[in-house]
């Protein structure tokens, strides 16, 4: 199985509505996190720093068996690190979307997300003595639809490199060869920002999973750590939303615009409680904005679709799937909306080809399964 890179930073949560809130604002309206408002979650138990970035004891024999091997081979210790990366004799890892692990039992398993098998390089590579830098890489604006919700997407890279090289050969190791491909600028983040990451991603899905006290301990402790970092703030916001506090979710609407003013899923949320609120002139404005910006992306125009199409509008879904197919005639995703709604509207033929495309233009073995799943279903139609 190769690496997908799909790193869950924030929850959109786009359609939610809930009752208006009044209740006063306390506490230290500059940071937001307000204790009170989850007594429950002090007492909940969670990773330290420390715990998420610990290496097991099994790593030691690995680091120098990958040190022999340099010396044996005469290549770098960047490079045979890099490569243990991928390859099935070594550490082979695998790609999984839900396992947001610390280092340890990620090493062990040989599987998590990208952030977990990112940090997991970083601690190995530090480990074995090699200088390393995360990255945030700026990708445009990517969602996927997880239960029921629209969740944003990003992505982190690894620079390491030798002390002893004079020439500072850097080595990228990233686990979406496709991403590197497209050469998307990357900006250096401290470990604190990553592990900032690491407890955000854990708290989206105790917030998509209703576990509200426990969403609310991994923020608090992801904004310990980087109070710049606006996801956990806008995911903040929306817990504090499905909780009526509306009041305390405005602020930490407008901590993450303070924090990256260019963050339109957090000007959406902020729109989204603007109009909850009644302050329907302050949406709208917000919400023409955010859709001239997102115009020219075709991920902006499948996420409605899949919105669409989630409340059985397939006409709808239609519309906005061929406006991110009129943007991008190669992305599988598209390909595969497309053969979805075709199904749906009972066009087999149509369906069977745009699947094929889909299968094509998939670059990950997941991908490709799924396709060749559903296009054997559809091959069973026609017997």
């Amino acid at each position: 199985m190769k690496v997908l890179t799909l790193v869950v930073l924030l929850v959109a949560l786009t359609g939610m509505v809930g009752c208006i809130s009044t209740q006063p604002n306390r506490g230290d309206i500059s940071f937001p996190v307000y204790t009170h408002a989850f007594p429950e979650a002090q007492t909940l138990y969670v990773e330290s720093f420390n715990e998420i970035m610990a290496l097991p004891p099994a790593a030691q024999p690995f680091i120098t068996k990958i040190k022999e091997t340099a010396e044996q081979n005469k290549t770098s210790l960047t490079y045979e690190l890099a490569e243990s990366m991928f390859s099935q004799r070594h550490l082979g890892v695998n790609y999984n979307s839900d396992a947001n692990s610390p280092v340890a039992v990620t090493f062990t398993n040989s599987e998590a997300n990208c952030l977990s098998l990112t940090l997991m390089a970083y601690a190995l590579a530090r480990e074995a003595g090699l200088e390393a830098q995360l990255q945030q890489v700026d990708i445009p604006e990517y969602w996927s639809r997880k239960q029921g919700y629209s969740v944003l997407n990003g992505h982190v890279n690894l620079t390491v490199w030798s002390p002893s090289d004079k020439q500072h050969t850097h080595r990228l190791i990233d686990f979406d060869s496709r991403l590197q491909k497209q050469q998307f600028a990357a900006e250096p983040i401290p470990l604190g920002r990553a592990v900032a990451m690491y407890y955000n991603n854990k708290a989206a899905n105790a917030l998509m999973g209703g576990d509200f006290p426990r969403a609310f301990r991994l923020l608090s402790e992801a904004l310990k750590l980087d109070d710049s970092f606006a996801p956990a703030w806008v995911n903040l916001g929306v817990l504090y939303r499905f909780n009526d506090y509306h009041g305390y979710a405005e602020q930490a609407y407008l901590r993450a615009t303070q924090a990256d003013a260019k963050h339109l899923t957090a000007k959406e949320n902020l729109a989204i409680l603007y109009r909850l609120t009644g302050r329907e002139q302050h949406a709208q404005r917000l919400f023409a904005e955010i859709r001239h910006l997102r115009r020219e992306n075709p991920y902006f125009h499948l996420n409605l679709g899949d919105e669409a199409f989630e409340a059985g509008d397939i006409s709808r879904a239609k519309e906005y799937y061929f406006r991110a197919y009129r943007l991008d005639r190669q992305n599988h995703m598209v390909l595969f909306a497309l053969g979805k709604v075709a199904h749906a509207d009972g066009e087999l033929d149509s369906a069977l080809a745009f699947l094929e495309r889909a299968f094509n233009s998939a670059r990950f073995d997941t991908d490709k399964k799924r396709y060749a799943s559903k296009l054997a279903v559809l091959n069973d139609q026609y017997d």
